[in-house]
C-alpha cells in the first residue's frame, strides 16, 4: 500500500531524511519571491578585523546610496556568521533596515553563498532571474551600479522611467 505524500513528506522531515532544500509547500521561498522583483546584493562578511573594516566601508557606500538602491531595485542583504539580515528591501518606499531572516530564509540565502574557507569579505549581486551576476571585493559600488545599468532589463526599465537619482 503507498504512503500518503503528506505522511511521506512529514516523516522525512521529521526523520531528518528531507532534501536540504525542503520546504512547506506552498510557501515558494525567500529566495523565489525577489525573483522577477528585486535584484539581491548580498554583502557577505566573514570573521576577522579585515573583514569587518571591509563591511564598515561598503555598509556607509550602500547607506549614502539609497536613491540608486531603490531604482535598481537592489535588495541588500547582510551575511555574517551569525545570522543573515535584509537591510533594504529595494523599493522606492524602502527605507533602511537591520531585519533579522526567519531561519528557513536563511537557510535559502546562504545556499546562494559559496563561503571562502579565508572569512573574507565579498558582495554577491543577483540578477532579477535569480542568477549570481557579480563576485567581488570592489573599492566602490561604482562597477556594480555599472553593471546593473548595462543590464537588458535595467535598460528597458531606464526607457520607461528614466533615473531619478543625482549623478553620481
Amino acid at each position: 500500500m503507498p504512503v500518503p505524500a503528506p505522511l511521506f513528506l512529514a516523516v522525512a522531515l521529521f526523520s531528518g531524511n528531507a532534501p536540504a532544500n525542503a520546504e512547506p509547500a506552498g510557501n515558494p521561498g525567500y529566495w523565489q519571491a525577489l525573483e522577477w522583483q528585486h535584484r539581491p546584493l548580498l554583502m557577505v562578511i566573514g570573521t576577522g578585523n579585515r573583514a569587518a573594516a571591509r563591511g564598515r566601508q561598503w555598509e556607509d557606500r550602500l547607506l549614502a546610496s539609497r536613491c540608486a538602491l531603490a531604482e535598481r531595485r537592489i535588495h541588500w542583504l547582510e551575511v555574517r556568521p551569525g545570522g543573515v539580515w535584509r537591510r533594504f528591501a529595494g523599493d522606492e518606499e524602502a527605507q533602511f533596515e537591520r531585519t533579522r531572516l526567519t531561519d528557513a530564509a536563511e537557510a535559502v540565502v546562504r545556499q546562494r553563498v559559496r563561503r571562502k574557507p579565508d572569512g573574507s569579505a565579498r558582495l554577491l549581486l543577483f540578477g532579477l532571474d535569480g542568477e549570481r551576476k557579480y563576485v567581488g571585493q570592489p573599492s566602490s559600488l561604482e562597477p556594480i551600479l555599472a553593471l546593473i545599468d548595462r543590464m537588458p532589463m535595467r535598460r528597458a526599465e531606464l526607457e520607461r522611467e528614466p533615473d531619478d537619482c543625482p549623478p553620481r
